[in-house]
Parts: C-alpha cells; sequence; structure tokens
C-alpha cells in the first residue's frame, strides 16, 4: 500500500467534522458493513485475491502494525493510512480504486473516521459470538403479554412509534388458524371462540390449534423446501422416486413436537445412532431429497461429488444460516470461511456409499420402509409362521424312525435307477461379425431348428471337442454371436439342472423352445444363470447363443443336478446327502417331504403356513424404497482433498479430515462424522443453530426474519433489527429443551402477534416496512396456502393425513413439452383431487402449475417468495380447483338457507371470519341480481360454470341461481383480506 499524506485543510476540515457523539459508532452494525460491501472483496478472508496483503476482516489486519505504519490507528485519523487512502483526492490514490466500480458515500467516510476518532472499538461479527444472557427491557405500559413485547415495545418507542391495539377475535381466530395450520377456522370454530368470554379463550385455541394433525402439515411445508423434496430426481428423464414416507415422518415429527435438537441428529445422523430404528434412519432421506443427475454419458463420480456439496451447503444454510458455495472454489471473500474449512464440512458427507451412478429414483443406500403398522402386522405375521414351523418340525420319535427308513430305501432306489443322461460332444457356428445388441435380438439362422449339415450364412457347424463342461471354456473374440448346440438322450421324461456362465449375453433354447435369455456384460463364471431344463424321454436339442460385445468371449456350462422317482431335483439332491451332513434347509425339505405323504393333517398345516408367507409377502410388497444415508466402513472410508475450484476430476494434494470451520467453536474430541457433526450444531454453546432457528420461526409469523437474510447470518447478510430479543429467544429456545411447540406458543401469545395490522400514516412514514412491528404484518398468503383454503371452504378438503403423492389439476400437456412428450400428465380422481397442496406431486423439472410463488425444490431455500403478478390473479380466478371450490362453496351455503342475503353474509363470514358491513353485503347483493339475470339469459354458460371440475353437483339446485352464487363466492375468494394473512 502507498501512503500519502492528507493536506492540512483537509485534516481540519475531517477532523471539524468528528460527531461528537463518536464514541457511539457501533463497529458491527455500522462499520462492518461498510468494510465488508467495499474493502473485503480486496481486503478480506479470501488469501487468493487479497491486494498487498492487507487484511481488514480481522483485528490483526485492520489495526496492527503494518511496517511502521496501521491501516486504522485508534484516536488517531491523521496516522490512519486507510483513511488517508479513502479520503485521498487522486484517483490513483483513492480506495476503494475506481476500476472496482464500489464507491464510499460521504456518509459512510464519516462513520469511518467517527469510528477511528472513538478510539477504532472492534468486535467479532455478531453471529459467530454466542448469544449472551439477555434480560427484557421494563416495561410499564401494561400493553406487554411477554418478554417478547417487552423488547418490540422498547424498539419500537427509540423509534418514536407505538403498537397497535389488539386485532378483533374474528382476526385473530383466523390469522392463528392459517398461521399454525394453513387452513381457516371454521364456522363452528369462530362461534365457540367468540362464545368464550373466560381469560383462557385465546390460549385454550393456541393450545388446541398446536395440537392438531393439521399442525405438522403446516410446518412441513417450509421444511419441504429447504429439504429440496420432490418426487423426481430432476435433469433429463427426470425419474420418478420415492421418498414420501420421509415427507410423512417430517409431518409426524413436527405434530409430535420431536425436540428440536434430536431433530436435527435424526434428518443428519438418524443412521449412526446405536440401534437405529426404520423411522430414525428414514429421517436421514433430508440429505437424499436433492437432485440426481443420471444422464446418459454423465461420469458418475462428478455427480457424487456434486450430490456431497449439496449436502454440505443445505447444512450449512439450515443450520448455521452461512453462505458456502464460495468456498467450494476459493475462500470466503467476506466471511472468515477458508476453502479448507469448507471441505472439511465436506467430509463429514464424502462417506455414504453413493457412488453417483443413477438408480432412477431410488438410488442406493435405500431403505425398504414400512411403516410402524405394517411392521407390527409382520411381525405377528412371522410370529405366527415361526409356531407353526416349529409345530411342524417338531420331533416325533416314530415318525422319525419312519423318516429314517424311508431315507435309506429311496438312497437305495435311487443308486439303482438306470437315469443315465447321455451328453453329445458340442458343436459350434459362427461367430457371426454382427452389432452386439443386434446379435443378441436377431435369429441368425438356427434358433427355430438346429441342421447341423446345414450351411448358415456361409458358415457350417463344427464340432468341437477341445470344449468341456465344467470350466469357462474361451470362444473367439469377435463382437457378435456364437452358437453352441448338443443333444442331450434321457431315458425318462425328467429335470436337469445346469449352471451356466456367459461373457456376454446369452440365450438358450430346448428342444426349439426358448427357456433363458439375458442382456448382460460380465465375465463369463459358473453359476451366472442357475435353470432347470425338462427333458423328454429320449433325444433333447439344446442350443445356446453366446452374444459377445466387446473383449474376450466365453460361455460355461455343468450338470449340477436332476429329478428321479418323480422327485423334485432339490430333494433328490438332499436325500443323497447324509442326515449328519445335510444344511438346515436340506434338512426341512427332506422331513417336510416324508411327513407331507405320513403325518395326518400335514396339508391342513402347510396350507396355513402358505397363507401366512403370502400375506407377508404381500406386506414386503408394500415396501417403499427411500433413498437414506449411510456409512462406509472404516476399510473403505474415501480420502477427503480439497478440490481445485471445486472440480471434482482436479483434486489437489491438500488431504483434509472431517472438521467445523475454525471461526466456530471446535468439534468435541472423538469420532469425527455426521452424528458427531449434528450434536456439535444443537451444543448450547453453538452460536448459529438456536438464532437461525427462531430467526426462521419468527419469518414464519411475521413475513421476514428479525435477520431479514434468513439464509445469510454472515457479514454480508442484513443485521438484525431486535438483536437482543434474538439472542433472548435463542437462548430461550435452548433453554426449553429445544422444544417448537413451546417458541411457537410463546410468539403467539405475544401482544405483538395480536396487533391489528391496519397501517397508520404516521407509522408508515417513519417505519415502512414494519421493522420494527408497530402493527401486525399483512403479506399476501403463500400460493398452497391459498389452496387449501379454497378447497376447505368449499367442504372439498380431504383430511387423509400422509401417504404417496397425488396429481390434482394441471393443464393439459404441462409435462409433454419439457420431457419431448415421453411423460403426460395424468390427472388422479375422486378424493385424491382434494388433498391438501403438501401431498401434490411434485415435479423437478416442471413444478406443480398452482404454486406460482414456491421454491423450485432444486436447491435448499428457506427465504419464501412472495408475489402479486398477474399469474396470482390468472390462477385463483381462473384454476380448477378454484373455481370448482366457489361452486362447491356456493351449494354449502346454498342448502343452509334460501335467503340472498343470509347466503352472502355466511360466504363472506366463511371466508372472512367477519360479518360484512352494510357496504360490501350491498354491493355483492347488486351483483348477485346482475349475474342472475345474466345467467338466466344464457344458461349455457351457467351449465358451463357448474361442470367445472370433477366434483358432484346437487342437481336439486336451479343451475341459474347456483352459477350466480359460484361468481359471488369466486369473487370472495378474490377479496384482498382474503388472498392475504388477516
Amino acid at each position: 500500500m502507498r501512503c500519502t499524506r492528507l493536506c492540512p485543510s483537509i485534516l481540519l476540515v475531517l477532523l471539524f467534522a468528528v460527531r461528537c457523539c463518536a464514541a457511539g459508532v457501533d463497529f458491527d452494525t455500522e462499520v462492518r458493513p461498510i468494510l465488508s460491501d467495499k474493502c473485503f472483496p480486496c481486503h478480506g478472508p479470501d488469501e487468493a485475491t487479497r491486494e498487498s496483503g492487507l487484511r481488514l476482516d480481522n483485528a490483526a489486519g485492520a489495526l496492527g502494525d503494518l511496517g511502521g505504519y496501521a491501516a486504522f490507528v485508534p484516536n488517531d485519523v491523521a496516522n490512519s493510512v486507510a483513511i488517508e487512502r479513502i479520503l485521498a483526492e487522486d484517483p490513483a490514490d483513492r480506495m476503494p480504486p475506481p476500476e472496482s466500480k464500489l464507491e464510499l458515500t460521504s456518509a459512510e467516510k464519516k462513520v469511518l473516521v467517527d469510528w477511528v476518532q472513538a478510539g477504532a472499538n472492534w468486535s467479532e461479527h455478531w453471529a459467530f459470538v454466542p448469544p449472551a444472557p439477555v434480560v427484557a427491557p421494563d416495561d410499564d405500559s401494561g400493553w406487554a403479554r411477554n418478554e417478547i413485547d417487552a423488547f418490540i415495545l422498547d424498539a419500537a418507542k427509540a423509534n418514536g412509534l407505538t403498537p397497535q391495539e389488539e386485532a378483533s377475535r374474528e382476526t385473530l381466530i383466523r390469522r392463528l388458524t392459517l398461521d399454525l395450520t394453513g387452513l381457516p377456522p371454521t364456522l363452528a370454530e369462530i362461534d365457540a371462540f367468540l362464545a368464550d368470554d373466560s381469560d383462557q379463550a385465546y390460549e385454550k385455541l393456541v393450545d388446541r390449534l398446536l395440537a392438531s394433525p393439521r399442525y405438522g402439515e403446516r410446518m412441513a411445508w417450509d421444511w419441504l423446501d429447504a429439504a429440496r423434496y420432490a418426487d423426481t430426481d430432476g435433469f433429463q428423464g427426470d425419474p420418478t422416486r420415492t421418498m414420501w414416507p420421509w415427507r410423512d415422518w417430517l409431518v409426524d415429527a413436527l405434530n409430535r413436537n420431536l425436540p428440536f435438537d434430536q431433530f436435527t441428529i435424526a434428518m443428519l445422523a438418524g443412521d449412526l445412532l446405536p440401534d437405529a430404528t426404520p423411522e430414525q434412519v428414514l429421517a436421514t432421506g433430508f440429505n437424499r431429497n436433492h437432485m440426481f443427475n443420471g444422464e446418459g454419458g454423465r461420469i458418475a463420480e462428478e455427480t457424487r461429488v456434486e450430490n456431497v456439496f449439496d449436502r454440505a451447503e443445505t447444512t450449512a444454510t439450515v443450520w448455521m444460516g452461512l453462505t458456502m458455495t464460495c468456498c467450494r472454489c476459493h475462500d470466503h471473500k467476506y466471511d472468515p470461511i477458508s476453502q479448507k474449512d469448507y471441505f472439511r464440512l465436506y467430509a463429514f458427507f464424502n462417506q455414504t456409499s453413493e457412488t453417483g451412478r443413477s438408480g432412477r429414483g431410488k438410488t442406493p443406500p435405500v431403505l425398504e420402509y414400512l411403516n410402524p403398522e405394517q411392521r407390527l402386522r409382520r411381525q405377528s405375521l412371522v410370529r405366527q409362521r415361526e409356531a407353526l414351523d416349529a409345530k411342524l418340525a417338531a420331533p416325533d420319535e416314530a415318525v422319525d424312525a419312519q423318516q429314517a427308513q424311508w431315507e435309506a430305501e429311496l438312497r437305495e432306489r435311487l443308486g439303482t435307477a438306470d437315469h443315465t443322461i447321455e451328453f453329445s460332444p458340442w458343436w459350434q457356428l459362427g461367430p457371426f461379425e454382427l452389432d452386439g445388441k443386434k446379435a443378441f435380438d436377431q435369429d441368425l439362422g438356427p434358433e427355430k431348428q438346429v441342421d447341423l449339415e446345414a450351411t448358415v450364412r456361409g458358415q457350417q457347424w463344427t464340432q468341437k471337442e477341445s470344449l468341456a463342461d465344467g470350466r469357462v471354456n474361451e470362444l473367439p473374440a469377435t463382437i457378435g454371436a456364437t452358437y453352441l448346440y448338443r443333444s442331450i438322450l434321457s431315458p425318462a421324461a425328467i429335470s436337469i439342472r445346469v449352471s451356466l456362465g456367459s461373457d456376454d449375453a446369452i440365450k438358450v433354447f430346448l428342444n426349439g423352445r426358448q427357456v433363458l435369455e439375458n442382456f448382460a456384460a460380465r465375465a463369463a463364471a459358473e453359476d451366472q444363470e442357475v435353470i432347470d431344463l425338462e427333458l423328454k424321454e429320449g433325444r433333447n436339442d439344446l442350443l445356446i447363443k453366446i452374444v459377445n460385445t466387446g473383449g474376450i468371449a466365453g460361455y460355461y456350462f455343468k450338470k449340477v443336478g436332476e429329478s428321479s422317482s418323480g422327485l423334485p431335483i432339490d430333494l433328490v439332491s438332499a436325500v443323497l446327502v447324509s442326515a449328519d451332513e445335510r444344511s438346515t434347509a436340506q434338512q426341512k425339505q427332506v422331513r417336510e417331504a416324508f411327513r407331507a405323504r405320513h403325518v395326518p393333517d400335514w396339508e391342513k398345516s402347510v396350507t396355513q403356513r402358505d397363507r401366512l408367507n403370502q400375506q407377508i409377502e404381500q406386506l414386503d410388497r408394500q415396501q417403499v424404497s427411500v433413498m437414506v444415508m449411510d456409512q462406509l466402513p472404516a476399510e473403505r472410508r474415501r480420502e477427503t482433498l480439497v478440490l481445485e475450484r471445486g472440480g471434482y476430476d482436479k483434486p489437489t494434494e491438500v488431504a483434509v479430515t472431517a472438521d467445523t470451520p475454525d471461526v466456530l467453536p471446535p468439534l468435541p474430541s472423538g469420532s469425527a462424522d455426521r452424528l458427531a457433526l449434528a450434536r456439535w450444531l444443537v451444543t448450547p454453546e453453538h452460536p448459529l443453530t438456536a438464532r437461525v432457528t427462531v430467526n426462521r420461526y419468527w419469518q414464519t409469523f411475521f413475513g421476514r426474519g428479525i435477520v431479514r437474510s434468513t439464509e445469510d447470518f454472515g457479514s454480508q447478510g442484513s443485521p438484525p433489527s431486535h438483536p437482543k430479543l434474538l439472542d433472548w429467544l435463542a437462548r430461550r429456545f435452548v433453554d426449553s429443551g429445544w422444544n417448537v411447540k413451546r417458541m411457537h406458543k410463546l410468539i403467539v401469545m405475544s401482544a405483538t402477534y395480536r396487533q391489528k395490522s391496519q397501517v397508520r400514516d404516521e407509522a408508515y412514514e417513519i417505519d415502512p416496512e414494519n421493522v420494527f412491528l408497530a402493527r401486525a404484518p399483512r403479506d399476501r398468503m403463500p400460493s398452497w396456502m391459498l389452496r387449501d383454503q379454497a378447497l376447505a371452504l368449499g367442504g372439498l378438503l380431504d383430511p387423509m393425513v400422509g401417504g404417496p403423492p397425488v396429481k390434482p389439476y394441471q393443464p393439459e400437456g404441462i409435462w409433454a413439452e419439457a420431457t419431448f412428450g415421453k411423460i403426460r400428465y395424468q390427472a388422479d380422481q375422486g378424493a385424491a383431487l382434494f388433498r391438501r397442496s403438501l401431498y401434490v406431486f411434485w415435479r423437478r423439472i416442471v413444478g406443480p402449475t398452482m404454486f406460482f410463488d414456491s421454491a423450485k425444490r432444486q436447491t435448499c431455500e428457506v427465504k419464501p417468495t412472495r408475489t402479486n403478478t398477474p399469474l396470482h390473479a390468472l390462477t385463483t380466478l381462473n384454476e380448477t380447483a378454484f373455481v370448482e371450490s366457489a361452486r362447491a362453496m356456493a351449494q354449502r351455503v346454498m342448502m343452509q338457507t334460501g335467503l340472498d342475503s343470509e347466503r352472502i353474509r355466511r360466504a363472506f363470514r366463511m371466508a372472512t371470519a367477519r360479518e360484512p358491513n352494510e357496504f360490501e353485503a350491498g354491493v355483492l347483493a347488486e351483483r348477485l341480481a346482475v349475474l342472475r339475470n345474466d345467467y338466466a339469459q344464457h344458461p349455457d354458460q351457467a351449465e358451463a360454470l357448474l361442470s367445472v371440475g370433477d366434483s358432484p353437483r346437487d342437481r336439486e339446485l336451479d343451475a341459474v341461481e347456483h352459477a350466480a352464487m359460484t361468481v359471488i363466492c369466486s369473487t370472495i375468494l378474490n377479496l384482498d383480506e382474503v388472498l392475504s394473512g388477516p
């Protein structure tokens, strides 16, 4: 850095401008953001791009001796070289340099000057320091209901604001029910709440909603976005996967109020818990929900590495609010996280057995999952079968003696039976040179009938005495097909078992009938195929076709067993083994073969066992393959190397082991695996996890977090609007035992949450974005909640919880274009059309069209998107489910009363929870009259409207009246008050 000297006049002006209150400059909230935005790109944590060796993101670099000078000298503006450069008039000396396109404003320069003059106090970034104990401010206003309100009121007063009064009971029940369940309250629930005049009425309402199974469904949505959950892999082909049992586990865990520390451990490392239950293993599907690139020609290791990147970055975002993606390639530009730190975190996720090779939606490792009820049923069936097996296998002295005599006689008979089978030598035809798949698929001549004298494609059959059974025989290394033939003479109609191997593909024909085919790429070995050949008495013709797709060619053949005296091959083989040398399976086979002929009621018991086996098999077919995490055994662990610029094929020589970033508390000594990482994240001393989590909870209820950049708690993130409240909530959360529902209850019980949402002009001028919550927020509801609300108000919503995804209405051809016509959308029928949005099938490359503001589910997202685009109105006014819901809602109110005024009142109250005022009721009544007249003149239009959707309508209702009321209900459903949170 080249030093300059400020001219005396500039210095005098500068010193005169220093604020008398300079001591009040806060480094973390005022100074660090300036340094981060304007200085860190060249003088920050990234060593590779650091200019002049100057580092301004830590105290040693910013305040330390740099060789006779310092960037910032406390209380000495004149000798602070960084200040000189910042204030330099010559562009060649000024920092940031003009070519950087970064420029400090006059206000920012003044903050830095004031800060130095006041002593250049330095503190670590707030997010990397554990939350300190905080005492809520005193409040004598009587407004506060809990400590949250004391913090909010204190900040509001400091900014010249006063909070709103409490909202009406109608508003509160609608707000609370939507926020905690994602559904509107029913009229019965509204009436019950309004009728409860006890002091505990609101708290009882909160407790009821927290206990509702709808609570878990509502809270799961945000986790699906964070988990990048979808029902397909993504990329070309976009194969379907079955991760929905993980989604159901999530809903159940939220409903059970699984403590957040246990929740975290289960999702990140449930498979590593001692004696892990199927549900704990299932929970790790969280980190298998990512996209999977299984495109043809894709390099498996590239896919595997990108999947590990995704897991590491998702974990950093969800639990630590850190943006670490850039650290794949280089040290972080703004936060003290190095590339080596990144790969230490990466190493935790680098030891799963996933190879990167696509399993088309079921890429190993997978869990074959049965739910607890299914498992209990299966265990009961297995116990019944075991009891029956024990009964069938119980020793019986008399029967066992008879069996021994029977075996002896049978062995003697088998030994003297004339079942000598004669195999002719092998004959060979070919090879015929042809592309491997074509050679496999085409009959090249002899497959229907073998004629050893015939010429086939210019070649003749040749006898091969050199080809022997029981060994791998090499064939010509020609890409194409080779035929092998032999005759088999059998003295009787019996079965023989043969072991086969092939290099590569194989087809087998017996007496002109194909009995085996397998298009494979492999080296020939024994027992690759084991089949039974049903021989007729006399001559049998055996033809084997070997197709070579590359490299050497060869085959293997050996007879390994035969039937005799009408007995199955396996039984003959077992009987020929002495009793004391048989396997358990052979002992059972011989015993049951004998007892079947000599024990009364044996067939009845076997039938009963068969029935139990069928029931067990039926349950096993209900298993769902869910992708989960696992851990490679110690001897197969991968070495983790830092990758140059994140390239899977560019490993450096720098090896790292699993560990946590240096800026955060160290990992406890012991094993460094995912379980250790998960436990580290939820240690009370961790500075980020509790803060990041309660911030997302705050976002759920207030539309924005205390830290607005929910995904980024680093230097480039937003500072907390209420830092002490954030720390108080974080410590409260940990001290509660990570009790999620208790935290949610604390928030919604506050006076802050219960305020009116009306905007006052004076408050809007001071705080247009409502950062200091002098009123309740009022935002557009997410699209998924709008759909569920409409279905609920129409009485259509199916209450079923969990299960496979469903396909409701979507525009025709919506998948065809993106999948080149290979996959077409087929909507479900019946109740599946009306399941909650949580259960809608999510094709990753073409998300559900009705969710116009949702995350793409391609990467982790923790901050919701809000939109008022025309697509919003297009959907809520015209999408099939919304129109059908309006029709069903109209039918509901028409069935309750015949008076227009009562119908309008009831529909309005169902949607808003309040009574319409005189003006609102009048406007709707006038509109109803116009609609009735229009539809009376155009009854075909009425019928067309009433035909929208698959749910049946009551034909006894007058079509004109029903259509008119349908439009009124659609209008109500599209009121801003109904589309927005109250």
